[in-house]
């Protein structure tokens, strides 16, 4: 296991009483402990680890192997499971009501609606699970340190089945001819309009801006000195939504950027095709 180093930190009353809830050493003494995913990746910066790693990473065997057996973990993706259900679930009905009201400007609609949904889903999820909410952010994060290999693999299971389950209902909601209609709630393009270079480059660099800005915002561990260990989230949420907007009236039939494989996986089991040329994702 990596040597840790304690960091030397200024008091922060914040974080001391979030530790006091969490050790239990509160003078409640009816508060129990907090079960909290405590851990460099998530997006609840107060509950971070406070030391620091002497060895790197990519060195430490505790990073690949040390948490299958951690319970908390498993427990930590059965909410990344839960969660990523009810946000696709939503996500997909939005698009229908959109479609169903005939909106002109669906993808203005769509950019501020994912501002509130990503970001309540994060607030709703961090303490538990890290809020990822989307196998892209977890996958990025175990690349670059902040998410060990067990943990990741785990939520990244957890972020796929739910967006499975979210298909699927949404299929048994709409009914096929309208899951048609909708095209399962999005990730799809008109192949008459743009060719698949074309999306894949635009998927690609739409989804580089997604993550610069929420490891930037959310992630980076001096985040929470300069925005506040309240605001990532919402400002997490206002990137999506940026690109969202920015992406989805360049090309007739293409809806934008998705940058959530579970959302178009489930997208794509919801019109029941996971093989047209014309599904993203």
């Amino acid at each position: 296991m990596a040597a840790l180093q304690e960091k030397p930190q200024p008091p922060d009353e914040e974080a001391t009483a979030l530790q006091d809830h969490s050790t239990g050493s509160s003078p409640n003494a009816n508060i129990t402990k907090m079960d909290l995913a405590a851990f460099d990746g998530t997006f609840a910066p107060l509950v971070r680890p406070r030391a620091v790693r002497l060895t790197p990473w990519y060195r430490s065997k505790d990073y690949f192997v040390g948490q299958w057996t951690d319970l908390s973990v498993w427990k930590s993706a059965a909410v990344e499971f839960v969660a990523t259900t009810c946000l696709v679930f939503l996500s997909g009905q939005i698009t229908a009501t959109l479609e169903g009201y005939g909106t002109p400007q669906v993808g203005g609609y769509i950019g501020i609606s994912n501002i509130v949904l990503v970001s309540t889903f994060i607030y709703a999820t961090a303490p538990a699970s890290g809020g990822h909410i989307n196998p892209m952010i977890t996958y990025s994060a175990v690349l670059t340190g902040l998410c060990s290999v067990p943990r990741g693999l785990l939520y990244m299971a957890g972020q796929t089945l739910g967006g499975a389950l979210a298909g699927g209902i949404l299929l048994g909601v709409w009914g096929p001819e309208r899951a048609t209609s909708f095209q399962g709630g999005g990730c799809w393009y008109d192949p008459s309009q743009a060719s698949p270079g074309q999306i894949y480059l635009n998927e690609v660099f739409a989804s580089f801006v997604l993550l610069f800005l929420s490891f930037g915002v959310g992630l980076d561990p001096r985040q929470a000195a300069i925005f506040g260990p309240r605001m990532g989230p919402l400002l997490v949420g206002a990137s999506l939504g940026l690109v969202t907007f920015a992406t989805s009236g360049i090309i007739p039939g293409y809806a934008g950027a998705q940058m959530n494989p579970a959302r178009c996986f489930a997208f794509g089991i919801a019109r029941r095709d996971m093989a047209s040329r014309e599904r993203i994702g």
